[in-house]
């Protein structure tokens, strides 16, 4: 096993769960560095670990440092940090989006960049390492740079894939589309309910069992089997009297994904025509 020392730069929710998730796991974690001192303390404190009051004393503590920063500050430490002694260290960040190639200087990627994203909406600094374990993890570097890596990560117990560099503006798109679009549906959902004259307190608890039952009924049995509903029976009636009532701005939306349904539902009903069902859509 490949081991390292590892420093993060930036103490807020991703930094202090991985870290304190790393630290679980056996990983050695020596500390944060912030802008603010106070925020390198608490995370420290949080994870038992050192808080730095220069980025220099980490980066001389650390062979392996993660930027942890909102993206927009990613590139003005990678600067900073270019000042520093960080030929030898492994570089990496936790970015959806951004790849291991901003890490360069003078257009030459600096050989260990790397970037390590979990598929997991981290929303708290101190309650979300719990959920950790059941986290996979996308890992993009240099080819050349993936068994070392791979040595390095073996604690974490988490399923880690390669991704390519140029793949990770479509990979982010299916991560927000698994997330941050789905709270647009329910939004739709919720505001349905307000229009048949629902009162906000009933619809607000009403729709969590129905929304968590399918997300579990989804998980456990997988897109095709879970599939319920009216595009799924084929019932064109009750599809057509949704299109008489639902608001016209609407409907584009309930139409597009009708459409999606009707192409996972040829996948579970492969003798069933669905042509009549397309042409009312």
């Amino acid at each position: 096993m490949y081991v390292m020392i590892i420093g993060f730069i930036g103490a807020g929710k991703v930094g202090c769960t991985l870290a304190k998730y790393f630290s679980l796991c056996g990983m050695t974690i020596a500390g944060f560095y912030s802008r603010t001192y106070e925020h390198a303390k608490i995370a420290s404190e949080f994870t038992q670990t050192q808080a730095f009051r220069t980025l220099s004393e980490l980066v001389s503590h650390c062979e392996c440092i993660f930027i942890t920063t909102a993206e927009q500050q990613v590139l003005m430490l990678w600067d900073e940090l270019c000042q520093l002694p960080i030929q030898n260290k492994w570089i990496g960040h936790c970015s959806g989006l951004l790849t291991s190639h901003i890490f360069n200087k003078n257009k030459i990627v600096h050989p260990y960049a790397f970037s390590l994203h979990p598929l997991y909406a981290i929303y708290d600094r101190f309650d979300c390492y719990t959920a950790m374990s059941g986290v996979s993890f996308t890992l993009e570097t240099h080819k050349n740079n993936l068994s070392k890596l791979h040595s390095f990560f073996t604690p974490l117990k988490n399923p880690i894939a390669f991704l390519p560099a140029q793949k990770k503006p479509l990979y982010h798109a299916a991560c927000v589309m698994l997330s941050n679009q789905i709270i647009a549906l329910v939004e739709i959902g919720v505001e349905l309910l307000y229009q048949c004259g629902l009162d906000e307190k009933f619809s607000e608890q009403a729709w969590h069992p129905l929304f968590l039952s399918n997300a579990k009924n989804i998980y456990r049995k997988g897109i095709i089997d879970a599939l319920t509903g009216p595009v799924e029976r084929g019932d064109i009636k009750t599809i057509n009297q949704y299109l008489t009532i639902m608001p016209d701005e609407l409907k584009p939306i309930y139409q597009q994904l009708s459409t999606i349904l009707i192409n996972i539902s040829r996948k579970k009903h492969s003798n069933r025509d669905c042509k009549q069902l397309e042409l009312e859509l």
